[in-house]
């Protein structure tokens, strides 16, 4: 089987209403998709989640990389997994960072691959099979101002453990909100994601002080990306696990992180670490470490939420923060089956999903 084509198209994706954290508001996810066609007639796909406050990537500079990459692989052979792991080891000697459009590149690879073998993707990586994956709930900057007790109650209904809310707005508002909610629910997880708000230790533990009566889970990036320094002091400070998001792209940060020791757990996205390939690497590292890690996205539709269902199934992932398709006004992408929370892992050949 020989690579016939790869195209590259804009996918727009609406969202229901603006999310907002503390480096931008989303209304409108200005992404790309990737079309892989065979020779046998096969077609996969991938969706480039472009996301230029974390990865630097625009539609514009993915559509004019992608025309770097598809001469790289049109004319290739794609018959093992091995094949995937070349050209893009080839597309990476060729063309540096664009990790969320190498995501795509090798979803649609992978997804080929799965077709013509007969297995969904994460069983060509030797992952586990699941039966469906339980997100957790993350609270934008919006969601959280509007936040009550039926709202957290029935989406523990829902079998939801694990809370989320998105930090580093309006401190003094936050607080009273967060302490209501840790009186009001002293069973579940609470997770506090700052994405880089705080600029120093003290910051971050000046807010922390006044939320000393609730039990957190763990603290997503509370300085900036490049703050390893920082990280590791905070850490030296406080009680409460840190995460990184921001500041852990790849297996080398994961490394550099470790050596700093600046962080208890991470937050792997297929489209900061370039696909699966890269976050095997980085579960792997984990495991022989004892980091306990999560799988997070950049807000997508089922098309990359396919592929990341495939990626749940390589690891065991503390929490899963990934895209109800409430979120978006409208996907073109099918396949996928939700009951609310709940999403069932796709089980036919390659990623399960079309578009």
């Amino acid at each position: 089987m020989l690579i016939k084509r790869l195209t590259a198209e804009k996918y727009d994706l609406k969202l229901r209403e603006p999310f907002s954290y503390h480096t931008l508001t989303l209304d409108c996810l200005r992404y790309v998709l990737i079309r892989v066609t065979t020779d046998t007639g096969l077609v996969g796909i991938g969706e480039a989640a472009l996301a230029w406050d974390v990865t630097g990537e625009t539609q514009g500079g993915a559509l004019a990389a992608a025309e770097i990459i598809e001469p790289l692989v049109v004319g290739s052979r794609l018959l093992e997994v091995d094949d995937v792991r070349f050209l893009m080891m080839r597309i990476g000697a060729s063309l540096a960072g664009n990790t969320g459009l190498k995501a795509a590149v090798e979803s649609a690879l992978f997804d080929v691959l799965g077709q013509a073998k007969r297995k969904p993707v994460f069983a060509l990586l030797g992952g586990k099979k699941k039966l469906f994956v339980r997100l957790q709930k993350t609270f934008s900057f919006e969601e959280m101002g509007r936040v009550s007790d039926s709202v957290i109650k029935d989406i523990i209904k829902q079998g939801v453990k694990i809370f989320k809310f998105k930090v580093g707005d309006d401190k003094s508002a936050e607080v009273s909100i967060l302490r209501v909610i840790g009186k009001l629910f002293p069973d579940i997880s609470i997770v506090l994601d700052a994405n880089q708000a705080w600029s120093s230790p003290a910051e971050a533990v000046t807010f922390l002080k006044a939320l000393s009566s609730l039990k957190i889970a763990w603290l997503e990036q509370p300085l900036p990306a490049q703050d390893y320094d920082g990280l590791a002091r905070l850490r030296r400070q406080i009680r409460i696990p840190i995460m990184a998001d921001e500041s852990c792209h790849n297996l080398w940060h994961l490394k550099i992180l470790k050596e700093r020791h600046a962080i208890d757990l991470v937050n792997i996205k297929l489209s900061k670490c370039g696909g699966l390939l890269e976050a095997k690497r980085m579960i792997a590292y984990c495991r022989e470490h004892g980091f306990k890690y999560m799988l997070g996205d950049m807000i997508h539709s089922d098309v990359g939420t396919a592929y990341n269902l495939h990626a749940a199934c390589l690891g065991n992932f503390v929490s899963y923060d990934l895209t109800l398709p409430s979120r978006l006004d409208a996907s073109r992408a099918s396949g996928l089956t939700w009951n609310g929370y709940t999403v069932a892992v796709p089980t036919v050949p390659g990623l399960g999903v079309t578009c």
